[in-house]
């Protein structure tokens, strides 16, 4: 199985964050790769927090009206929304998912929350955070949460006024 995964993963390595994903999935931090998405539109922000089953990993994006997009407030009035939220009996990988459509410009402030164990005595947990914005490749960012840690800035992006 191993050996195929790692075919996989060198046949597909140009394709950027599937093969990254794949990857994960056969090292064994996400048991299956996470459903394909189309590429988000050419004036969104698209951010994905992937996550494996023993946690409960909530993702955060505040978007440059100030207004945070979460599982509590699943949208913004800068046009954020929650896309999909994903808690401890989604099967794994866990991909939450919120986008600005179209992205006003400023600044995004991304956060992850680690408040809730799907496994007994886990205190950190491993995410892949995926983001598309307009004019930029795609970014990848691997981290590990903890346990009852709130982390408000895991990552920032500006998004510019668009040129007409």
């Amino acid at each position: 199985m191993r050996r195929r995964c790692l075919e996989l993963i060198a046949r597909d390595a140009i394709a950027g964050a599937p093969a990254l994903l794949l990857g994960l999935a056969c090292a064994g931090s996400l048991p299956n790769p996470p459903p394909q998405e189309p590429p988000a539109a050419p004036d969104a922000v698209r951010v994905r927090l992937v996550f494996g089953a023993d946690a409960d990993l909530d993702l955060y994006v505040t978007g440059p009206a100030q207004d945070s997009v979460y599982f509590a407030n699943p949208t913004s009035r800068d046009g954020g929304r929650l896309v999909a939220d994903r808690r401890c009996g989604s099967p794994s990988p866990r991909v939450e998912t919120i986008e600005f459509a179209p992205a006003a410009p400023g600044r995004y402030r991304i956060g992850i929350d680690f408040m809730i164990r799907c496994a007994r005595g886990l205190d950190r947990a491993d995410y892949e955070l995926l983001v598309e914005q307009p004019g930029r490749p795609p970014l990848r960012q691997r981290g590990q949460a903890a346990f009852g840690a709130f982390a408000p800035r895991v990552l920032e992006l500006e998004v510019a006024p668009a040129s007409r």
